[in-house]
């Protein structure tokens, strides 16, 4: 078993929002650097001849001119928050109850968010409208766990079979928390959360076991749920949001081989 402890400062820099408009109606395009102080505590440890595997790990990072970056629906922006956290678990496990078998899981918490004062002394109202709310596409609770079962077939084919789920809460799936027109009532903008999804993953292989040649038959996101991942107001109409939606079911095959 292996306890240990870390803090790490990282730096993000600046530069210049490159996107056409970016400077128009005299908008400066420039953002400045960003930084992290990040402390990490946690534990690595194997037990039953290594059949367990469990990793803990408690975060806590801070940032100092968090860089967003935002589509408004008509141009790319970039700006700085003075002040985000993030502060969480993660749990992850690898079981091998046969040579056959593997399984994995993860659980992790974090609350990634604006601060109250995240502001700072800024009185811009993208950043204003910021504060007390969650990181966007930052769900509070992610989960994962899979399996894969291989074994050998005769004296030259190996056959693999893996299944993998993820489990995710809500998330924010907006730049803005809020219009940053109405910061009194600060109304949610509409559509903004995604509603929490479980999506799973499969595949399936035979080749040689020297790898000489393999093909596998793999299917992601099996139950075709239809989720956002940015959503942004929709240009030239009033009210109304739009939104990119992430990948949707696949399937396929895949060959494989080595001359």
């Amino acid at each position: 078993m292996t306890v240990y402890a870390s803090f790490t400062h990282g730096y993000k820099s600046g530069g210049f929002n490159l996107d056409s408009t970016a400077a128009s109606g005299g908008a400066d395009p420039r953002f400045a650097s960003e930084e992290v102080d990040a402390y990490e505590v946690g534990l690595k440890a194997k037990f039953l001849d290594n059949a367990v595997t469990l990793n803990v790990a408690g975060f806590h990072e801070e940032f100092t001119n968090f860089q967003v970056l935002e589509f408004t629906g008509a141009q790319f922006t970039t700006f700085n928050v003075p002040l985000a956290k993030s502060t969480g678990v993660e749990i992850e496990t690898v079981l091998r109850p046969s040579d056959n078998l593997t399984i994995n899981g993860g659980l992790t918490y974090t609350n990634a968010r604006y601060p109250d004062n995240c502001a700072g002394t800024q009185t811009s109202d993208n950043v204003l409208s910021l504060c007390g709310n969650s990181l966007t596409n930052a769900p509070k609770w992610v989960g994962i766990m899979g399996a894969t079962y291989d074994r050998d077939i005769g004296n030259s084919l190996n056959f693999f079979i893996n299944g993998q789920i993820r489990m995710e809460s809500d998330r924010r799936t907006s730049t803005q928390a809020f219009d940053p027109a109405d910061l009194t009532t600060r109304t949610p903008v509409p559509f903004d959360v995604q509603d929490g999804t479980v999506k799973i993953n499969m595949r399936a292989g035979l080749g040689e076991i020297d790898g000489a040649w393999g093909i596998e038959a793999w299917v992601t996101n099996l139950t075709n749920e239809i989720t956002r991942g940015v959503t942004f107001n929709t240009v030239l109409r009033s009210g109304s949001r739009s939104a990119f939606i992430q990948e949707p079911r696949m399937y396929g095959l895949t060959l494989r081989g080595k001359f």
